[in-house]
């Protein structure tokens, strides 16, 4: 019996994912276990693998579909299987013609005068449902996606002569910018555009959530300086003693944020429209920035981890985000994030809350600066963190405490 592979669903609230690559071809043989199809859902891009053994056939859905969960999209045949024979299986007779329509509804013209509209939204964005289109050019009929329509008709492209990817040869978005690769297409003679990227479904809802959170948070900021001599020693240390793995500069950071947000519970919060709820657990979401978007894995009990297991957990939940394994269970649940964009040389920067937290801290790079220390000057590894806090949660002065004490906790070296 063939086995359907189907869109999956990897949250409890997904809808729908994109269908991002094939890594087998219609035909091609499957070993189950082995990655089938490369999937993008609204917070991380995952790898599928193929539920059974056997001959991929009946692929319905392209790279760049927006399906919805549950849809099957193809299937895996048994051995010595045929794909007319699984088809056969599924449907076992022909649907019979609805009462009233005789011989004449039969005969086939070279178009079908209803052609079947796809269930899938094209290039991520919603509601745009590829639909056959009929044009009298050439009394030929031409399948293209609104988007596609759109996109050629901006660029001056006649979309009737390009060749398309889709089901049925359907002209698709990526079709119309393949054919302006390389052009440069005058917009009012004002503007020139090289081409278009349409959103993938996780930066647009990012950038959902950011828009929001900067327009429904009162966030305010603040900065602190940090000597991080001692922590550059304590890692030293551990290098020299081959500790594995070696806790990263984030790793220290993120194991004094545990420890500061048990004293101060204010800042592992959510602000509802019914009061301000204060989390029991301290989650810590550490940013990761992908080609695709931002994704925020979650290390779960922080407070009760120590340094060492810490490093463990964030080395696994990086790799897992770089090879694209994440999934739901790694990244929902945050109470509190971390930023850091200090390995690009950045020395301080703002983030935006990620919401419904009520802060974020963001990290810059660490570097040497003259300071004074006492009535000497001396040259110290020094590093900026710079609080973003809802000011409808925190007050300045609780933010500039969380701050100091994680201050004390690095230059201490109490870890």
């Amino acid at each position: 019996m063939p086995t359907n592979v189907i869109m999956p669903a990897l949250g409890v609230a997904q809808e729908r994912g994109t269908l991002l690559h094939w890594f087998k071809t219609e035909g091609q043989s499957v070993t189950k276990g082995e990655r089938l199809m490369e999937i993008e859902t609204d917070k991380a891009t995952v790898e599928i693998e193929a539920p059974a053994s056997g001959i991929l056939a009946n692929v319905t859905a392209s790279p760049g579909d927006e399906v919805p969960v549950g849809i099957k999209i193809a299937v895996i045949l048994a051995p010595g299987e045929v794909a007319s024979q699984a088809a056969a299986r599924e449907h076992p007779h022909p649907s019979p013609l609805p009462k009233g329509e005789g011989k004449t509804s039969q005969v086939r013209t070279g178009a079908e005068p209803n052609p079947p509209v796809s269930p899938f939204i094209k290039g991520g964005l919603k509601g745009d449902l590829l639909a056959s289109e009929i044009s009298l050019r050439d009394r030929t009929r031409i399948l293209a996606s609104p988007a596609a329509k759109r996109i050629a008709k901006a660029k001056g492209i006649d979309i009737t002569v390009l060749k398309g990817s889709g089901p049925e040869g359907a002209v698709l978005a990526e079709d119309v910018l393949r054919s302006a690769a390389g052009q440069s297409v005058s917009l009012g003679g004002a503007i020139r555009v090289k081409e278009t990227v349409q959103l993938t479904p996780m930066r647009r809802i990012v950038g959902e959530r950011m828009t929001k959170s900067k327009q429904t948070a009162p966030h305010f900021y603040l900065s602190m300086d940090v000597d991080m001599t001692e922590v550059t020693k304590q890692r030293t240390v551990a290098k020299e003693k081959n500790e594995h793995p070696v806790p990263s500069i984030n790793d220290f950071i993120l194991f004094a944020c545990a420890r500061a947000l048990s004293d101060f519970p204010s800042l592992n919060s959510a602000f509802t429209d019914h009061g301000v709820q204060i989390y029991s657990d301290i989650n810590l979401g550490m940013a990761v920035a992908l080609d695709e978007g931002l994704v925020v894995p979650v290390i779960r009990n922080a407070d009760r981890l120590s340094l060492s297991d810490l490093a463990k957990q964030t080395q696994e939940l990086a790799d897992k985000a770089q090879k694209k394994k994440l999934f739901p269970m790694d990244y929902e649940g945050g109470t509190f994030t971390v930023s850091n964009l200090g390995m690009f040389g950045i020395d301080n920067f703002i983030a935006i809350i990620n919401p419904p937290q009520s802060a974020i801290l963001a990290v810059g790079q660490i570097s040497r600066r003259v300071v004074a220390d006492g009535d000497n000057i001396v040259v110290r590894p020094m590093m900026t963190l710079t609080l973003s806090a809802d000011h409808r949660v925190v007050d300045g002065a609780i933010g500039a405490r969380f701050l100091q004490e994680i201050k004390q906790i690095l230059e201490k070296g109490d870890l």
